[in-house]
């Protein structure tokens, strides 16, 4: 196996690891989800190596014995600022980070690429946080197979009519017609309905520049963050305090 490994990663993670390194953890491109250490990266040159949020081309080394990746070199290519100094964007990309981290993905590089380019846009764009935080959650679950089209019920195949509000069934994890569902804790609205299938062919940042007024925005943003929560099959810690913020 080869022990030095070059990768782009990005940094979703970072935390203290005795007294003078830092354990981080990152996406990588070809190899996915890795935690890997800093070895003195809290003091000197390299406490400013592979800063949070970061996306880098990475050098890790893999000990054989201990089976544990060390972070030796990151040369980053992009370093958020607005988002580093702005604590609504600090939630929103730290869901952003620990959504995908716990999304199940057979596809790490188009996590990798969903998760830079929402990155990239949420710090040029800050005003835009809520339509990238909906068009974020809606491209994720079409990268891990989750995503219904929308266009009819995912349990009994009908075909459904542009005016009907979709429910949800629990059991699947997904929006269903009113006959299958088992909750109605997550209303699928037709507007919003359309919107998401709308944008569902659509690149990520086709589908940020949507247009949509206040009302509509606000009504999509808290569906697919409840979606999220259910997507997840885990509590996600951020979750709570980025509502705060984007309500």
């Amino acid at each position: 196996m080869e022990r030095n490994i070059r990768t782009h990663a990005i940094v979703l993670s970072v935390r203290k690891y005795g007294e003078l390194h830092k354990a981080v953890t990152l996406l990588c491109r070809d190899l996915g989800m890795v935690d890997a250490i800093i070895y003195g990266g809290r003091k000197g040159k390299k406490t400013a190596l592979a800063p949070l949020f970061s996306v880098n081309n990475a050098l890790l080394y893999l000990n054989p014995v201990k089976k544990e990746y060390s972070l030796v070199e990151a040369q980053s290519t992009f370093i958020p600022q607005a988002i580093a100094d702005d604590l609504p964007l600090t939630y929103t990309a730290s869901f952003f980070c620990e959504i995908i981290a716990k999304a199940a993905s057979d596809e790490p590089d188009e996590a990798f690429d969903l998760l830079s380019a929402s990155l990239e846009r949420l710090e040029s764009s800050p005003e835009l946080r809520k339509r990238i935080t909906i068009s974020f959650i809606w491209k994720l679950m079409q990268i891990s197979g989750t995503a219904p089209d929308l266009s009819g019920c995912p349990v009994c195949d009908r075909n459904l009519s542009d005016d009907e509000v979709m429910l949800f069934s629990t059991s699947l994890l997904t929006p269903c017609c009113k006959s299958c569902s088992d909750s109605e804790n997550l209303i699928l609205m037709p507007g919003s309905r359309r919107y998401l299938r709308y944008s569902m062919p659509m690149e990520l940042n086709q589908a940020i520049d949507i247009e949509l007024n206040p009302a509509a925005e606000n009504r999509i943003l808290s569906y697919m963050l409840r979606w999220a929560q259910v997507f997840s099959q885990t509590n996600l810690r951020t979750l709570k305090d980025l509502s705060l913020f984007l309500s």
